[in-house]
């Protein structure tokens, strides 16, 4: 998982598109926020959550 301002870095380029983490137990939790000018959808957002939640590193392979 990317830190925030990681996170905020590679969405900067997109206007009008929030994102906020937060500590949850052994997890962080990601909430992602677009204005309706943005043309992205319920879907294209949820899209992103899924990639985030997917490792990228499997440490013992």
């Amino acid at each position: 998982m990317k830190s925030e301002p990681e996170l905020a870095e590679l969405i900067a380029t997109v206007e009008g598109v929030e994102v906020t983490m937060a500590e949850k137990g052994f997890g962080t939790r990601v909430h992602i926020r677009a204005e309706d000018r943005t043309g992205l959808r319920q879907a294209d957002l949820e899209a992103v959550l899924d990639r985030l939640a997917e490792p990228q590193r499997r440490p013992f392979t």
